[in-house]
């Protein structure tokens, strides 16, 4: 039987990591959304994690997770509770909108300068969008193309603060917004 090359050793070991990784994410995302403690849902869950890890764990993950990414990982678990007081924030500005005939809806259409990486540009994206209000029309290398439904989300979306939770979860650079990247819809 042959010897494995160092080479072709750290390929399956950056394979194990990443499919590995992939799974362990599932099976918490699955307990989380279930119970614990119960047997069924263990087994299930671990059932769902492999069948995940098995089809998914190719394109989860780039490369093997590494000390970096537990980084990121880490500062998402503290951007995840501004994500929620921003959705919450905008629900009930939005039901308020609604709700009374009187307060205007001013729908316009906002240019926000796009962060480099992918990662960050596709939460910041998903995120807007998750925001009641807005939604990310187009995303572009350079440019998110967002569609906001009222004055407090556009003021929100050029206020940037998103866009700077965004970049310290992913560590890329954020690129200010200026009052004059919007058009009337």
């Amino acid at each position: 039987m042959s010897r494995l090359t160092a080479a072709a050793a750290d390929g399956l070991r950056d394979a194990a990591v990443r499919y590995g990784a992939t799974g362990l994410v599932a099976y918490g995302f699955y307990l989380a959304l279930g119970d614990p403690t119960d047997p069924f849902d263990l087994v299930t869950g671990f059932v769902s994690a492999v069948v995940v890890a098995a089809v998914l764990g190719a394109v989860v993950f780039e490369t093997a997770p590494s000390r970096g990414s537990l980084g990121v990982v880490a500062r998402a678990v503290v951007f995840l509770p501004r994500l929620l007081a921003a959705v919450v924030r905008a629900n009930l500005s939005l039901a308020r909108v609604v709700l009374d005939p009187r307060l205007p809806i001013a729908p316009s259409v906002v240019r926000v300068p796009a962060p480099e990486g992918n990662l960050a540009r596709a939460l910041l994206a998903n995120s807007i969008t998750l925001t009641p209000g807005t939604v990310t029309l187009d995303v572009t290398d350079d440019e998110l193309v967002v569609h906001a439904l009222t004055e407090a989300s556009r003021t929100e979306l050029l206020a940037g603060s998103l866009a700077r939770s965004v970049a310290f979860v992913t560590g890329d650079p954020v690129t200010e917004t200026t009052d004059d990247e919007t058009e009337g819809t």
